[in-house]
C-alpha cells in the first residue's frame, strides 16, 4: 500500500478477515453493563409482578396402572390378545380417552359441578347466546349447554403424564380450590374405568348374541354337508381315500419303485456298455481275464530280458538266439489273442445286460401307465368327496370353537358387577398443600434469563449499529493503519461526555462560535479536570502514561526519525489540540526541544489554553514578515515553545499554501528538534492537506466511541491523495467502561518537574538567536 515516497496509495482498503476472541464478546457485555443489569431487573421485577397478581392455581395427581386387556369375547383365534403387548400407540391412546368429553361429562354430572362456584359462577349470570346465523361466528347445536360447557372446562384443567417404561400414568388436575382439584381428578379416574368396563360388558353382550345366532345356523349347515358326505361315498363306492387303506394307490406306489429301480439299473448297465466299447484292450483285458493276461505278458517280459542279455555275449545269428527270438515272438502272439478273445467276450456279456434291462424297463413302464389311468379315475372320484369332508370338518371345528366362547361369555358377564378391570387406581389424589402455579422460583428465575438474553442482546445490538471507533483493532482492520495509542477521557467526560478543550470552544467555520457557560469554566479552573497540560501537572497519572505510550509508538513510526508533525481531525472536537500540546510536554520531558505551532487560522485555541498573547504570532511572520524572535514565546514546561496563530487573517489558507509556510518549517528544522503544527480538522477546510504535504508526517485524532469510521476513511483518503504521509491513528477520550486504565499508577514515572529556572529562556533565547541568523 505504501508509494515510492513512503506514503499510502489512494486505492480501496480491502477488508481482511480476523480472529474473533471471548475476551470481545465479554467486553462488549461489560462495557454496556448498565443495560443488562437495566434488563436483568425489569425481567426479576416483571415476574414478581405477575407472580403476585396471577391466581393461586393448585394440582392433585392420581396414579392409575393401565395394562392390556387380556382379550376379546370375539377372538375366535383362541388365544390371541386384543392388544399388542409391543404396540406403542396403547398408552397415547387412553390417556387421549381419559381427557375425552363423555369422561368429562360423566364428571360433571356426578361431582354435580353446577353448583361449584370455581367452575360456573353464578355471578357472572347466564352466558350471552350467540347468534348463530352469522357464519363464521355461529356456534354448534349444543355448545352453549351449561354441562357441556363445564365438561370443556374439565377438560381444559387435565393433564396426563404416562411414566416411561412402564404401564402407569399420573392424572393431574388443575383448579384455583385444592379439594375440588382433588375431587375432580378422582371423579376423572373413577369415570374412566366406569366407561371402560361399561364399553367392554357392552360388548359381552352383543358378542353373546351374536355367538348364538351363528351357532345355531352353523350348526345346520354341518349337518347338510355330512349327510352329501354319506350321499356320495355310496354312489361312487368309495369306502376311503386314505393312501395305507387303498389297494389301488397301494399297488401304484410298488409299481412307481420298481420303475425307478429297472431305470437305475438301464442307467447302471448303459453306463457299462459304453465304457467297454471305448475303454483299452489291455485295460478291460488285465481287468476281465483273472491273471492270465498278466501272468503271459510277464512271461514275455521275461524272455527279452533273458534276450537282451545273452545279446551282450551272444550274436543274433547264433541259433539259441534264434531260438529265444521266435519264442518271444511266439508269446507276443499268444498274448495278443488272448487280449483280442478276452476284450470280445466282454462287450458282447455288456451289450446283453444292457439290452435285457432295457426291455425290463420298456414292461414295467407300461404296466405303471395302465395303474396311473385306472388311480386317476379314483383320484377324480375322490377329489369331490375329500372336499365334502375338508368342509365338514372346517365348519365341525368352527362349530367347537364358537361353542367354547360361548361359554367364555357367559362366564365373563357374570363377573360384571365385581367390577374386574384391567386398570386400577394406584394412589388416589389428595388436595395439594402448596399451590402450583405461579411458581416465584420458577418465575424469577425465568424473568432473570429472559432479562439477561434480552440485555445481552441489546447490547450486542446496540454494538453492533455502533459504528464508532473504540479500540486499536478497529484502527488497524477497518483504516489499515497503525494504532499509535488509546488516551482514556478525563474527569466528567470519562463518564458522561467529551473532556477535551479547556474552555469547550467548538469549531464552526461559518456556523458560530459556541463556548461553555461560566460556571462550567470556573469549575475547571479549581482542578485538573480537562486533559490539556495533564501530562505536566499530573506526571503519575494513567492520561500522562498513555500519552508516554503515544510519544514511543510516534518516534518508531518512521526510519530515521522525524522533525515535523501535523495533528489533525476529521471534525472539531477530537482532541488535536490536546495531543498537540501534550505531545510536546512528553518530548520536551526527554530534553528534546519541541515547537507548537498553531497553524488552526480558523478556531486557534492553543493560546488560550497556555494563557499566551496572540497579539503576535504566525500570520505575523506569514503576512507582515515579524522577526520570529517576537512571535515565538517560551512557556513553563521543560523543552517546549509556542508558536501562537496570531492575529485574524482574511486569507488563511493562502498563507499556509506559500512559500513562505515551507521556508519557514525548513527554519525551524534546523533549531528545533520537533516541531509539532496543531492544524484544523481535514472535513470543514483543506489547511491540514496543504500542511501533511510539507510535513514528515501526519497523526489523525479520533475521538473513541463517537466518530464514525467512515468519516475517519475519508479523511485518511483525502491526506493519501494529497501525498502526505500518514503515522497511524490516536484515540482520544475514550470512556473507562470496563475499569481497564484505573486511576493512577502506583509508581513513579521517573521524571519529576524541574524548578522554572532560566533554562528554558535561555535554550528559547538560543532558539532565536539561529533564527535570526
Amino acid at each position: 500500500m505504501a508509494n515510492e515516497a513512503g506514503t499510502l496509495d489512494p486505492e480501496p482498503f480491502d477488508d481482511a478477515p480476523r480472529e474473533v476472541h471471548l475476551t470481545e464478546y465479554w467486553n462488549t457485555v461489560v462495557k454496556h453493563w448498565r443495560i443488562v443489569g437495566l434488563c436483568v431487573v425489569v425481567g426479576v421485577v416483571g415476574a414478581a409482578v405477575m407472580s403476585f397478581l396471577a391466581t393461586p392455581l393448585y394440582r392433585a395427581t392420581v396414579m392409575l396402572n393401565v395394562e392390556k386387556d387380556k382379550g376379546s369375547p370375539l377372538d375366535i383365534g383362541g388365544g390371541q390378545v386384543y392388544y399388542d403387548w409391543y404396540n406403542p400407540e396403547f398408552i397415547p391412546t387412553q390417556t387421549r380417552l381419559m381427557k375425552s368429553r363423555e369422561v368429562a361429562e360423566r364428571v360433571v354430572t356426578r361431582l354435580n359441578l353446577i353448583e361449584k362456584p370455581e367452575l360456573n359462577p353464578k355471578v357472572l349470570g347466564p352466558a350471552k347466546e350467540p347468534d348463530r346465523t352469522k357464519g363464521k361466528g355461529a356456534m354448534p347445536q349444543g355448545v352453549n349447554d351449561p354441562e357441556i360447557r363445564l365438561a370443556q372446562k374439565v377438560q381444559g384443567g387435565l393433564e396426563t403424564t404416562p411414566i416411561h417404561g412402564t404401564n402407569l400414568v399420573e392424572l393431574s388436575y388443575v383448579s384455583t380450590s385444592p379439594k375440588l382439584a382433588a375431587d375432580v381428578a378422582n371423579a376423572v379416574a373413577d369415570a374412566y374405568i366406569d366407561w371402560t368396563l361399561e364399553a367392554k360388558y357392552k360388548i359381552v353382550g352383543q358378542a353373546s348374541q351374536f355367538l348364538g345366532t351363528q351357532i345355531e345356523q352353523l350348526q345346520g349347515e354341518v349337518d347338510e354337508k355330512e349327510k352329501q358326505l354319506q350321499a356320495y361315498g355310496r354312489q361312487k363306492d368309495i369306502v376311503s381315500v386314505d393312501p395305507g387303506q387303498n389297494i389301488t394307490l397301494q399297488k401304484l406306489e410298488s409299481l412307481n419303485k420298481d420303475y425307478a429301480a429297472a431305470v437305475a439299473d438301464r442307467v447302471s448297465k448303459e453306463a457299462r456298455y459304453y465304457e467297454i466299447q471305448t475303454a483299452r484292450p489291455d485295460a478291460i483285458a488285465d481287468t476281465l481275464s483273472n491273471g492270465l493276461v498278466t501272468q503271459l505278458r510277464n512271461e514275455l517280459l521275461k524272455s527279452e530280458r533273458e534276450y537282451a542279455e545273452k545279446l551282450s555275449i551272444y550274436k543274433p545269428e547264433w541259433p539259441a538266439m534264434q531260438q529265444l527270438r521266435a519264442q518271444i515272438s511266439k508269446g507276443k502272439e499268444h498274448l495278443a489273442s488272448v487280449v483280442e478273445e478276452t476284450v470280445a467276450k466282454a462287450r458282447e456279456t455288456a451289450k446283453a445286460d444292457f439290452q435285457t434291462a432295457q426291455r425290463r424297463e420298456e414292461s414295467l413302464k407300461d404296466v405303471l401307465r395302465g395303474q396311473k389311468a385306472e388311480a386317476m379315475t379314483l383320484n377324480s372320484n375322490a377329489i369331490e368327496y375329500n372336499n365334502l369332508k375338508v368342509e365338514v370338518s372346517t365348519k365341525r371345528a368352527l362349530l367347537d370353537t364358537l361353542l367354547k366362547r360361548q361359554s367364555e361369555t357367559e362366564v365373563m358377564s357374570r363377573l360384571q358387577g365385581s367390577r374386574e378391570s384391567n386398570i386400577r387406581v394406584v394412589d388416589r389424589a389428595l388436595p395439594p398443600n402448596s399451590r402450583f402455579r405461579p411458581s416465584y422460583r420458577r418465575n424469577g428465575m425465568l424473568g432473570l434469563f429472559l432479562g439477561l438474553v434480552g440485555g445481552v442482546g441489546l447490547a450486542f445490538f446496540l454494538e453492533y449499529v455502533d459504528r464508532s471507533i473504540r479500540t486499536p483493532e478497529q484502527v488497524e482492520e477497518i483504516l489499515h493503519l497503525p494504532a499509535l495509542g488509546v488516551i482514556p477521557a478525563v474527569g466528567e467526560a470519562g463518564k458522561r461526555g467529551y473532556g477535551y478543550g479547556r474552555y469547550g470552544v467548538g469549531y464552526g467555520y461559518g456556523y458560530g462560535l459556541v463556548r461553555r457557560n461560566k460556571k462550567a469554566a470556573a469549575a475547571e479552573e479549581t482542578g485538573p479536570t480537562s486533559i490539556e497540560l495533564l501530562p505536566h501537572l499530573q506526571i503519575r497519572s494513567v492520561v500522562a502514561e498513555a500519552y508516554r505510550g503515544f510519544r514511543t509508538a510516534l518516534l518508531l513510526a518512521q526510519a530515521g526519525g522525524w522533525k515535523t508533525l501535523v495533528v489533525t481531525s476529521s471534525v472539531p472536537g477530537e482532541g488535536k489540540t490536546s495531543t498537540a500540546l501534550n505531545l510536546a510536554i512528553v518530548l520536551g520531558q526527554l530534553g528534546r526541544r519541541v515547537l507548537v505551532v498553531d497553524s488552526d487560522l480558523h478556531k486557534p485555541r492553543i493560546h488560550e489554553v497556555m494563557k499566551l498573547s496572540n497579539r503576535v504570532g504566525l500570520t505575523s511572520v506569514l503576512a507582515e514578515g515579524t522577526d520570529l524572535a517576537k512571535a515565538i514565546q517560551r512557556t513553563e514546561m521543560p523543552g517546549v515553545a509556542v508558536l501562537t496563530s496570531g492575529p485574524m487573517s482574511p486569507n488563511p489558507s493562502g498563507l499556509l499554501a506559500s512559500d513562505g509556510m515551507e521556508k519557514l518549517l525548513v527554519a525551524f528544522k534546523g533549531t528545533f528538534d520537533h516541531v509539532i503544527l496543531d492544524s484544523p480538522p481535514v472535513q470543514p477546510v483543506a489547511d491540514a492537506l496543504i500542511l501533511g504535504h510539507y510535513a514528515d508526517g501526519v497523526v489523525i485524532c479520533v475521538k473513541g466511541g463517537s466518530t464514525p469510521r467512515e468519516l475517519v476513511a475519508r479523511t485518511r483518503d483525502k491526506l493519501v491523495r494529497a501525498n502526505a504521509r500518514v503515522f497511524g491513528v490516536l484515540i482520544n477520550s475514550l470512556p473507562d467502561t470496563a475499569g481497564q486504565y484505573g486511576s493512577y499508577y502506583p509508581y513513579k514515572t521517573g521524571y519529576e518537574a524541574p524548578e522554572e529556572t532560566g533554562g528554558t529562556s535561555g535554550s528559547l533565547s538560543t532558539s532565536q538567536q539561529a533564527l535570526r541568523g
